[in-house]
């Protein structure tokens, strides 16, 4: 597979000189009344907006790191952020457990942008992942019992080989996301056996 590069992203790439931004999108689903959000979140001290989207500062913590095994397990990336509480409406990771955040589709992109100028030249990199689990570990209390509040959020790759045997149930809407937004899902599959169960006692 080729990948290319924005014209003015490969000049910056080819004269050794830029500086990078890492964004990060959540595409949260609903739950009960509260309604589906996006949000977008940067490691910088202010907002900043991309292609429509405001990231929001200040809650990112660490970008964190890729972790893999051997056999059929997937590659894991583990991201951590501030789970202080917030007055915020649209700072939907300080509320994360308010959605149905499982299998959410999350979106890193690394921007390449110039150091002489501060513009963003383009997109070095986007990677899609899917939320696999979150943890909300509380720190240790400090001398005036104060803990620091963090959510660790875990990160796979979309498809099929990251659900290994876990038996979790696939919607039409997952398949299309993981396949191909015309995929049937099972409408063609073939049933080669069935199995006769009886529960309870049996009479005669």
């Amino acid at each position: 597979m080729s990948v290319s590069l924005d014209p003015a992203v490969e000049a910056l790439v080819d004269a050794g000189q830029f500086v990078l931004l890492e964004l990060i999108r959540f595409d949260l689903s609903g739950k009960g009344a509260v309604p589906p959000k996006t949000v977008g979140y940067h490691r910088g001290g202010r907002p900043f907006t991309y292609n429509g989207l405001k990231y929001l500062p200040n809650r990112w913590l660490s970008p964190g790191a890729f972790t893999a095994s051997v056999g059929a397990a997937p590659t894991k990336r583990t991201i951590t952020f501030s789970y202080a509480p917030t007055v915020n409406a649209e700072d939907a990771i300080a509320k994360i457990r308010t959605y149905n955040y499982l299998n959410a589709p999350v979106i890193i992109t690394t921007l390449a942008g110039d150091p002489e100028t501060d513009e963003v030249a383009g997109i070095l990199t986007s990677v899609i992942y899917k939320i696999d689990a979150a943890r909300f570990p509380r720190g240790a209390a400090d001398k005036d019992g104060l803990r620091s509040l963090t959510v660790e959020i875990d990160l796979v790759p979309p498809g099929r080989s990251t659900r290994g045997s876990t038996l979790i149930k696939v919607s039409p809407a997952d398949q299309n996301f993981d396949n191909h937004p015309t995929d049937t899902s099972l409408e063609y599959v073939a049933t080669n056996a069935t199995i006769a169960e009886e529960w309870g006692q049996r009479s005669g």
